[in-house]
């Protein structure tokens, strides 16, 4: 008996030593997975960097015969050149007009460009409007991908939309005809509403590294919709659809290991959301009160440059005028945060701004290619004269990315 009851005892003394070692493993924190951004101090306290030392260069200009172009888009090829991809509206300004895609070339770093070259115009003889030129690098391979949508002029519902894909094998000079690519890059049920417009990206850190990432729009045939990232993990062979997160223009960057953040338009203003699974996923999208509101809203850009860094580009706007809209004033904003805070920002051209796109140069450079003009504000009215609107590429030295300068 005496035994009995010392087998319960230590039977009891088991059972009660696997509660607080169970009581001691629940209570362990389990590990970060969010990135913790470090106090890394004052920005900007080391150098300066002066006006002087920006250059601006006019890449497109709009024509005597209502031709425009708009919607830029820019990339770093792997030799250098620099492509600058627009939308050439034959005979409007206007959305969903005559349009094709076109890309300039240029190996000096922007100081002289290439003739223009049609990429969409072998496929289109004036029905449709091939929009949101949005093309990724391959930066192993050298392969640019080049993907728009294609609407139809005369019947613009989004049904009859459908997504094409070219791409260059010899850093932009030549491009392959455009194929449509609809059903392996967007959900069944849904149609193509746009890419970016933008560029998209190819992960260089982490987990994901190597991933060609870009951002689509997608919608219902009653327009409702939402943002997806396309990605593929081999080398643009195959593509895959991500989660959904809210709908709007946007663009893509790196912004540290393991992490891609995503900018949108939505109505006037900015919301921003994470991914932390190479864009299978992303966080709910919060609205980004830092950042410029533009009444009616307008496309910015954002770029990563390593690490945490992020920039943010857009017009700062203002009060529109009888004969102007409000898109003007181009401000550039810095993150050494990855997106979730800006520090620093500076207005690099005080005119008129519309749509922008960003990279790096082979010499550590930034290039932001934006709609430009040369009063307060995009002239509304009809009468409109040859270089209303251009397309001007700026560079920035290439200091602007390092965490101790900032403009004088």
């Amino acid at each position: 008996m005496i035994i009995k009851n010392i087998s319960i005892v230590l039977a009891g003394l088991m059972t009660l030593s696997t509660i607080v070692s169970g009581c001691e493993k629940e209570i362990q924190r389990p590990e970060v997975t969010e990135p913790l951004m470090p106090d890394l101090g004052p920005e900007g306290t080391e150098g300066t960097i002066g006006s002087a030392e920006v250059t601006r260069t006019t890449v497109f200009s709009a024509a005597a015969n209502n031709e425009v172009f708009r919607i830029p888009s820019v990339i770093t090829a792997k030799d250098g050149s620099i492509l600058v991809f627009a939308e050439d509206r034959h005979e409007s300004w206007r959305d969903k007009s005559y349009t094709d895609v076109v890309v300039k070339r240029s190996t000096d770093n922007g100081k002289t460009w290439s003739a223009a070259v049609s990429i969409t115009g072998s496929l289109n003889a004036g029905d449709f409007a091939f929009m949101d030129p949005t093309p990724v690098l391959d930066e192993n391979t050298g392969t640019i991908y080049l993907f728009c949508n294609r609407w139809n002029e005369l019947n613009t519902d989004y049904t009859n939309n459908r997504a094409f894909m070219s791409k260059s094998t010899d850093h932009g000079a030549t491009w392959s005809n455009p194929v449509d690519v609809t059903d392996q890059i967007v959900n069944a049920g849904m149609y193509c509403g746009g890419f970016g417009p933008g560029h998209g990206i190819m992960i260089k850190e982490g987990r994901y590294a190597g991933r060609l990432v870009l951002i689509t729009r997608q919608n219902s045939a009653t327009g409702s919709g939402n943002c997806y990232a396309i990605y593929s993990d081999d080398g643009g062979s195959s593509w895959s659809i991500g989660g959904a997160v809210s709908s709007g223009e946007a663009q893509i960057a790196e912004a540290g290991e393991d992490r891609l953040y995503i900018n949108i338009r939505r109505g006037a203003a900015r919301y921003s959301s994470f991914s932390l699974d190479g864009g299978a996923s992303w966080s709910a999208a919060q609205q980004d009160v830092s950042l410029p509101s533009v009444d009616g809203g307008c496309q910015a850009s954002v770029l990563g440059t390593g690490s945490n860094m992020v920039f943010y580009c857009g017009p700062e706007s203002g009060a529109a005028s009888d004969g102007h809209d409000n898109r003007y004033g181009l401000k550039l904003f810095r993150s050494a945060t990855s997106g979730s805070g800006w520090t620093r920002s500076q207005v690099l051209y005080e005119m008129a701004s519309g749509y922008s796109d960003m990279t790096l140069l082979q010499d550590g450079r930034m290039a932001i290619i934006f709609e430009a003009g040369d009063e307060k504000g995009f002239i509304k009215t009809s009468n409109r004269v040859p270089g209303w609107l251009r397309l001007d590429l700026m560079v920035l030295p290439a200091e602007i990315t390092d965490y101790d300068y900032w403009f004088e």
